[in-house]
């Protein structure tokens, strides 16, 4: 009789446990079906927080490009052959990398340049302005900085381009004074006061789109890597690989140097999505 109710109590044991199993498996279901349309949501709304951002960068890169359109006339009616030809080399610059990357630019004309403007009546506060360049301190371009997410790494420029101990940031992303022309004009990238002979490294692993010389970025580098994306190191002294080769992410693409328009020895860095330049500073989450 003993043995029966005991087996009886285990029955009863056993029933309730797996019921309580069930019930937990169930709810494990509904809690992973729940989260994966958490997950989903948040990736849609940041694909098109994205998409939003990246359209206001657009914008703000074809102002910019048109601007120098314009700049380029004002120069040549006001008779400075030099600066005009300054700013054809940043015209060629950019067209360049558009056909290389494969994008148009479109281009308004008849657009006049800002008002002159120099760096007496304009308030700086880079600590570094001596040493390399000037820059705005409320930049009239848009302060929105593309992150990189840091589940999706590979094949995005997450890597710094210089060694750590160097990596400081001497001129950042935005309006500043033009080393050249003196006036305000939008810096597409950042700049790393290195010095000379400072390895580079490749920011993520791709194809090598660009390399060669300009007469403002000197001797400049483009790499493709996913989804559109691609990094741009400019102002080399020696650059290491050619057109059409294939890098890996860390690999030294480069030295470091003062070629073409350049102050003093540094690295201009450019992250570009769909030939668009966005601020670098959101991709470097990673040193060497």
């Amino acid at each position: 009789m003993k043995g029966f109710i005991f087996l009886v109590v285990l029955l009863n044991v056993l029933i309730v446990s797996t019921n309580a199993q069930n019930k937990t498996k169930s709810q494990q279901e509904a809690d992973f079906e729940k989260f994966k349309k958490e997950r989903e949501q948040d990736f849609q709304d940041f694909k098109r927080k994205r998409e939003a951002e990246l359209k206001k960068m657009e914008q703000e890169y074809l102002d910019y490009y048109n601007e120098m359109t314009g700049l380029k006339k004002h120069y040549e009616e006001k008779k400075e052959p030099e600066k005009a030809q300054t700013v054809q080399d940043i015209i060629d610059y950019e067209n360049t990398i558009a056909k290389n990357l494969g994008y148009k630019i479109p281009e308004r004309i008849n657009l006049k340049p800002k008002a002159e403007t120099t760096t007496e009546n304009l308030k700086t506060t880079n600590t570094d302005i001596k040493e390399i360049h000037e820059e705005v301190k409320e930049p009239k371009t848009s302060t929105v900085t593309l992150k990189a997410d840091a589940s999706t790494r590979d094949g995005i420029p997450v890597l710094t381009p210089v060694p750590k101990r160097l990596a400081k940031i001497t001129s950042p992303f935005g309006v500043r004074i033009h080393p050249t022309l003196g006036r305000p004009i939008k810096h597409n990238g950042v700049d790393f006061g290195t010095g000379r002979g400072a390895e580079v490294f490749a920011s993520s692993s791709g194809k090598v789109a660009l390399a060669q010389y300009n007469r403002s970025y000197g001797n400049y580098i483009i790499i493709e890597h996913n989804d559109g994306t691609s990094s741009v190191y400019a102002h080399l002294d020696k650059i290491l690989v050619s057109k059409g080769n294939i890098v890996k992410k860390g690999e030294i693409i480069g030295y470091t140097g003062s070629s073409g328009r350049s102050t003093r020895p540094h690295l201009h860095y450019e992250v570009r999505i769909k030939g668009i330049p966005v601020d670098p500073k959101g991709y470097l989450v990673e040193t060497k």
